[in-house]
This record gives C-alpha cells, sequence and structure tokens, in this order.
C-alpha cells in the first residue's frame, strides 16, 4: 500500500511571485476576479494589491474568503465575475477548467504543473476543443509546498500559467516568466 504525502485537499498556496508574474502579462478587466481555491488569500491579496475586485471561495476554511464553497458543486454566483484566476488542486484542474466554460466567464488562468499538458485523455476531453490561448511558462521553477508545512527548498516541478478565452480555437501561444 502506497502512502501519499500530499495534503489531502491539495492545500498547496501560491507564492506571490506567481501570480506578479502572471500580473506582467495578463489583464483581467474591469469586472470581478474569481479565486476559487482561495485557500489562506495568496492569489487573492495579490490581486488586490493590483485594485482587482476579488471574489475569494474556497471549499475548506484557511483563514481566508468564503469557506465551504464547493467550485463545481456551487452556481456562479452574480457578481459581474469576467475571470477566474486559481491555483486549483491538480487533481481536479480539468473539472476545475470545464467548470469555469460551463458558467460562461469570458477569461481565465490557472496555475499548473507544466505536465499537465500531457495525457492523451486530457487532450481528447479538454485541449482538443478547448485550447488555451496562450501559456506562461516559468524560466525558474517556483517553490510550492504544502499549506500545512513551512515553505523551504527550491522548486523541484516546472508550472505555467495557462490561460483560457472563450471562444479561442487557434494553436496556444508559449512565452516564457
Amino acid at each position: 500500500m502506497k502512502i501519499s504525502n500530499r495534503q489531502k485537499d491539495d492545500y498547496y498556496p501560491t507564492p506571490p511571485e506567481a501570480t506578479e508574474a502572471l500580473l506582467k502579462c495578463e489583464k483581467f478587466g474591469k469586472g470581478t476576479v474569481w479565486e476559487c481555491a482561495c485557500g489562506n488569500g495568496a492569489i487573492s491579496n495579490v490581486l488586490k494589491q493590483h485594485n482587482y475586485n476579488v471574489y475569494s471561495t474556497d471549499l475548506n476554511d484557511y483563514g481566508f474568503g468564503l469557506s465551504y464553497v464547493d467550485y463545481l458543486m456551487t452556481v456562479k454566483p452574480e457578481d459581474n465575475i469576467t475571470s477566474v484566476v486559481t491555483n486549483p488542486p491538480f487533481k481536479l484542474a480539468k473539472e476545475f477548467i470545464h467548470q469555469t466554460f460551463a458558467f460562461d466567464i469570458p477569461l481565465s488562468a490557472f496555475l499548473l504543473r507544466l505536465s499537465f499538458l500531457e495525457s492523451l485523455s486530457r487532450y481528447e476531453n479538454l485541449f482538443k476543443d478547448n485550447p488555451p490561448v496562450r501559456v506562461h511558462v516559468f524560466k525558474k521553477r517556483l517553490t510550492i509546498w504544502r499549506g500545512d508545512q513551512v515553505r523551504a527548498g527550491n522548486g523541484t516541478v516546472a508550472y505555467a500559467w495557462f490561460v483560457w478565452e472563450k471562444g479561442f480555437l487557434g494553436k496556444p501561444e508559449i512565452s516564457w516568466i
């Protein structure tokens, strides 16, 4: 029997420099940005520092935002949501992306492992009909740690921001940040 060292609900707070890097290359308009896996507010706080109106929710109570809101089981709030920016639980990333499409949200950015590009299943069930418009790959690996541990060490996993725009059907642009 394999024992997993992963946090139960994939709670891995986003380092502020990851969100800062995204905001140097993406703008999210005048509406509200929904951070639907807000955890301790790591992404939300950076967005607020850049004067975005942010609606923050999470399935769990990490002391920030509206708790016990299951993004996959909720209804879209009436709060002028025009974009989603999040670091979703990796094991549910595809479902979070599909839910964003179902909510008809025009722009979304998901922080994901670069390996998310791999897999025939993800290609067939996501990328083939809904390719991201841009993929911003980190030149230097991010240090992302479990939310119940102290941040330490250097990054060992390649990450990227995957950006979707409603209606895009072309080939994704890849850049390095």
